[in-house]
């Protein structure tokens, strides 16, 4: 028998922000259609999440004051790690 194809995402996967969505540590950021290579996936069921690295497109589409806060934090504006129901695969 066929293995299903999963609709979460696993590493290496290359996934879109869904839409409405905004940056966790920044509500006025709307990130809806960023993309992004996802590294790896932590928990399980309604808490589970997904740690991504922003794709060029993303990274030419984030509003320099977000990389300012971010770089003023010790933050990385490159990545980012979302609810995995804030995203799906991008095919």
């Amino acid at each position: 028998m066929a293995k299903r194809k999963s609709s979460k995402p696993s590493a290496g996967q290359r996934v879109r922000v869904n839409e409405g969505v905004c940056m966790p540590e920044y509500p006025d950021v709307i990130i809806e259609s960023w993309t992004g290579m996802v590294l790896e996936t932590q928990g399980r069921g309604a808490t589970s999440k997904v740690i991504l690295e922003w794709d060029d497109a993303a990274l030419e589409a984030m509003p320099a004051s977000y990389r300012e806060q971010c770089e003023s934090q010790n933050m990385l504006y490159t990545m980012a790690c979302l609810p995995m129901s804030d995203v799906s695969i991008d095919d």
